[in-house]
């Protein structure tokens, strides 16, 4: 266990690494060079401190708490690419499947390409990240909440053991949130991820079929609605066309608007903040 390997306390925690430590790191930026996880922001953290020959021992316990979970998403990578990939070829196929119902054809449905799916992984979904840049940015909050716990206990003079309460409450707490899949059963992170990808490739299996397709929005009339869901409710859209229309805008319900619209399509966070499943194809 890492937290036991470079036996730290509050008097070295700050020191320049020795030696010794200074090289076993440097193994595990190798060895993670290798299996090819030295990306993005853990990269770059990595390679820095791989390249200067004076570090300090707070920054090596960060990268190899770091390392851990950026090890232990790669062996997630394949299995959650397989649930993705058949959860999106449903959708795909249902967007077509519905077009084809309703022009009575015989037609069967094809599965997604390699190409498309790519595609729909690397679109921004409602937070303006698409889906692998939202898993590294959700490993690095996990990361730094353990290690500012590692340093509390570092400086409090507590045993630095892994089923200590303080390490399992937030270990339990970013399983049950972040990409945790047990069967049908999944959590609210990969849930609400799902939800956009879906929505679009259903849209683009329609796209598929009918590329002269429109969409009805259908929004839940309950006192609770927004603006902008009460405004767009009953319009109609293309799919693949331009689209004119009148929706609410603002940042604050005093700065609330109407305004006209022109884009080409369903564009997220335009008419698609609300999700497909809120249009029924017409």
């Amino acid at each position: 266990m890492i937290l036991k390997t470079l036996s730290l306390n509050s008097d070295n925690l700050y020191n320049i690494a020795d030696s010794k430590t200074k090289k076993m790191v440097n193994t595990y930026i190798e060895e993670w060079k290798d299996k090819g996880l030295l990306k993005g922001y853990f990269g770059t953290l990595a390679k820095n401190i791989y390249n200067r020959s004076r570090v300090k021992n707070s920054e090596i316990l960060e990268l190899l708490i770091y390392g851990v979970y950026i090890e232990e998403q790669s062996k997630l990578d394949e299995y959650e690419n397989q649930i993705m990939r058949n959860d999106i070829d449903f959708y795909y196929r249902n967007g077509q499947n519905e077009v084809l119902n309703a022009k009575k054809s015989k037609k069967k449905a094809s599965v997604i390409s390699d190409a498309l799916f790519l595609y729909l992984l690397d679109q921004a979904n409602y937070t303006g990240l698409n889906y692998k840049q939202c898993v590294e940015a959700t490993i690095q909050y996990n990361a730094n909440q353990l290690y500012r716990q590692v340093l509390i206990n570092i400086q409090q003079q507590k045993e630095l053991e892994i089923e200590n309460n303080e390490f399992q409450r937030i270990l339990n707490q970013q399983q049950n949130t972040k990409l945790s899949i047990n069967g049908d059963k999944i959590s609210g992170f990969m849930d609400t991820q799902m939800i956009g990808l879906n929505n679009q490739a259903k849209v683009e299996g329609i796209k598929e079929i009918d590329s002269n397709a429109k969409a009805r929005f259908i929004a839940i009339i309950d006192g609770k609605e927004t603006d902008m869901c009460h405004s767009l409710d009953r319009q109609t859209f293309f799919i693949d066309k331009e689209n004119v229309f009148n929706r609410y805008y603002g940042e604050t319900q005093k700065d609330l608007r109407i305004e006209r619209i022109k884009c080409k399509g369903l564009v997220l966070r335009i008419k698609f903040t609300t999700y497909i499943s809120s249009f029924s194809l017409v």
